[in-house]
């Protein structure tokens, strides 16, 4: 009770909340505007709380002057926005993903509309939706938690230096992540350029027919029945990424 109630210990939880909350706010999920704020800010103080408490090696950190303090305070709030940014990378994929084949399957017109969250196509909603509970199939959440856990014994509060960071990472990653939602959506991308080029032979040849008529309720069906027969290899690609990208998540945290 006397460590609790210590200056030094309440400063260091304050550091290691800083740490968790962006990671509660940004990561999948968790950072859902489903669950309310409050309930958020709450859950990452109790995280921290428990994790700083059952780590009795780490020693309360002593601030000097209120300056230190701030940089320290900013140091674990670009260490928790920098490690939530790698995943990410990743869900932006998928709502790269949902958007082209929603584009390429005639189906960019059906926008979705849900309080709290930004405006996006109907395909792109299901991506998003998808990719997240697959990530919680694979065990991505009991990941994060452990990992944020472990990383305070390896990078303890205070000690994370911005500075060392190789910006080549965060490049490869939203190169990536780019081409994993072309990737997504590439079956749907190459079955339109083909019904594409095969109306337009048609039209060629059968001027009489209107084309547009016929090709966009074409567009729509051929468009669905391939992600439909395609969704079994999308969810390898997702859940092969998803482990890397978990990989790299895990590292960073030094655990």
């Amino acid at each position: 009770m006397d460590k609790v109630a210590d200056e030094n210990f309440l400063l260091t939880l304050l550091l290691l909340y800083f740490r968790i909350v962006l990671l509660f706010f940004m990561l999948p999920f968790l950072g859902s505007p489903f669950i309310p704020v409050r309930v958020r800010l709450l859950l990452a103080f109790s995280f921290a709380f428990v994790v700083l408490l059952n780590n009795p090696s780490v020693e309360p950190l002593i601030f000097n002057t209120f300056e230190e303090f701030i940089l320290k305070a900013l140091s674990e709030l670009s260490f928790g926005f920098l490690a939530s940014l790698i995943l990410r990378f990743i869900f932006e994929a998928l709502i790269v993903a949902g958007e082209l084949v929603a584009v390429h399957a005639g189906l960019g017109f059906l926008q979705m509309f849900l309080p709290g969250q930004q405006q996006m196509s109907l395909m792109a909603g299901f991506f998003s939706i998808y990719g997240t509970v697959l990530f919680l199939s694979v065990g991505g959440a009991e990941i994060m938690l452990i990992a944020l856990s472990d990383s305070v014994k390896n990078m303890p509060p205070g000690s994370f230096d911005i500075f060392s960071l190789n910006p080549d990472l965060y490049l490869r990653f939203f190169y990536e992540s780019f081409s994993l939602g072309v990737k997504l959506s590439l079956p749907v991308l190459i079955t339109a350029l083909l019904l594409n080029i095969v109306l337009a032979v048609v039209n060629r040849f059968i001027p009489q027919m209107n084309v547009f008529m016929v090709g966009l309720p074409l567009q729509v069906a051929v468009g669905l029945i391939v992600l439909l027969l395609s969704l079994p290899v999308i969810t390898l690609t997702m859940s092969e990424h998803f482990r890397e990208f978990l990989i790299y998540f895990v590292r960073f945290l030094g655990s």
